[in-house]
């Protein structure tokens, strides 16, 4: 069996992109299973209960020697342990080529557009001729409206637009609607402990010198957090002196304003001025090469 899943700290993409990456792998004959490495946020439980599918199971056992197929990351760091002894057999990403290496060729797809999801579509359709059933559209919808902000984010490409338009009308759900709520679950905070907020999205990255996690939270207003920065800070020291991180950095971004703030702590608990980033929403095209070029 191939073990498929996505980055910890999973978003919908990671999710969503594992389930419909499981399916597709099983219809080829290569029986596959999609697991997570995290907890299920609001948004995907979202994406989830209109789709009609169930969560994959979180990766509780050992990874030595298994196969597995990874989507949304090739970032070691972003991987459960165990993955550098696994039998890696395939990859699909939208990210930069991360530091993950492989002992025997892989079949890999990495391509500049704004969601796993999209290229997964790009796949099955036009290299395979396999027509997503309302479920797995359902699911691609969703990972792609999400991780490009309903389409306004930068990443957002021609390529996600075509998948939009073509996933829609296989869904069988109202668009706006479906995205309306979609944008309510993706910026709801409810529940969450500081360091759940943190952990919401989290991604560690190795640039230059520096070992860093950024995370990030999408509200609908700045004052969502007024009153949970504090604690969110504490988190964040913490966090930073128990992983022996250089930097630990949270990216508010207002998906309305097309606006984020982003709050720095360094390894010494020292806060950093908080950055304003005006008409950044990306992590992966706008923040994170903004925090590259300023560490250097």
């Amino acid at each position: 069996m191939i073990y498929v899943f996505g980055h910890k700290y999973p978003d919908s993409d990671s999710i969503c992109s594992a389930l419909v990456t499981a399916q597709w792998l099983t219809a080829r004959g290569l029986p596959a299973t999609a697991w997570r490495l995290g907890e299920i946020n609001h948004e995907t439980a979202y994406i989830l209960r209109q789709a009609g599918c169930d969560a994959p199971a979180p990766l509780t056992e050992p990874l030595d020697g298994r196969d597995v197929w990874l989507v949304d990351f090739s970032d070691a760091e972003q991987g459960p342990a165990g993955l550098a002894e696994c039998r890696l057999l395939g990859l699909i990403d939208h990210h930069r080529l991360g530091s993950l290496t492989s002992a025997e060729p892989i079949d890999a797809w990495i391509r500049r557009v704004g969601s796993t999801a999209t290229l997964l579509w790009q796949i099955m359709t036009q290299e395979y001729a396999m027509v997503p059933d309302r479920c797995q559209a359902t699911l691609l919808l969703g990972a792609i409206l999400s991780d490009t902000v309903g389409l306004i984010s930068a990443t957002a490409t021609e390529a996600d637009r075509r998948a939009v338009a073509a996933l829609s009308p296989l869904c069988g759900v109202d668009d706006a609607a479906f995205l309306d709520g979609l944008l309510v679950a993706k910026t709801c905070l409810d529940g969450y402990t500081p360091a759940g907020l943190l952990e919401k999205d989290l991604k560690r990255f190795a640039i230059g010198a520096y070992t860093l996690e950024v995370a990030q939270l999408e509200v609908a207003s700045p004052t969502q957090l007024s009153d949970r920065l504090a604690p969110l800070l504490a988190c964040m020291r913490q966090r930073c002196r128990e992983q022996a991180l250089d930097y630990v950095m949270l990216a508010v971004s207002d998906i309305r304003r097309c606006h984020t703030d982003l709050y720095r702590v360094a390894r010494d608990g020292t806060s950093l001025p908080v950055q304003a980033l005006p008409g950044m929403l990306s992590r992966k095209k706008e923040i994170l090469p903004w925090i590259g070029a300023h560490l250097m």
